[in-house]
Parts: structure tokens; sequence; C-alpha cells
């Protein structure tokens, strides 16, 4: 088995919708000192990386988007806090497990 294929068989996400996203990020948007942008950014990409497919939550978030990255992007820009509020949705949804 491959490592990512290891690595990915321990890790999983839940399937929140975007109000329970938007709950989780509003708890960090004073900290941050973020705007709207860094917030549809970060979910954008939170979505994009952890949907399971077109009938889950984060599919749904996703295609309904107001942020469209450029061509080039490979992931949240660094310019702003769309990677902090990223890492704050991974810390709150995805499961690191032993197996």
């Amino acid at each position: 088995m491959a490592l990512s294929e290891r690595v990915k068989s321990t890790v999983s996400c839940a399937d929140p919708d975007r109000e329970q996203m938007i709950s989780v990020l509003n708890l960090y948007t004073f900290i941050y000192e973020c705007d709207e942008g860094d917030i549809e950014e970060a979910l954008y990409w939170f979505s994009h990386d952890w949907h399971s497919g077109q009938f889950s939550n984060l599919y749904a978030v996703l295609s309904t988007s107001p942020f469209s990255p450029s061509r080039l992007a490979e992931g949240p820009s660094e310019d702003g806090f769309a990677m902090e509020l990223y890492e704050e949705l991974e810390a709150a949804f995805v499961t690191h497990s032993n197996g």
C-alpha cells in the first residue's frame, strides 16, 4: 500500500453543511481579523479537498460557493487569513485515527 493510501485510510472528515462551518469560523473572525473573502475562500478549499461526492453537504457548499479561484491556485491563499481559517475547519471536522 502506498504511503498516501495509508495516510488517507487513517483520516476521515465529517460532512458539515455551510452553517456548521460558518459557526466554527465565527469563533475565529476576531482573532484573525478576516473578511468575508477569507471565509469564502476557506469554505471553498475545505469543501474542495474533503467532499465525498456529489451528494455530500461539502459538495453542495463547493458547488454554490461565490468564491472562484484562479486557474493556477492549488489551495487557500497565504496572502490573507484563508489558510488559517482552513486549518480551523480541519481541526473541527477532520479526524485522525491510528488505524
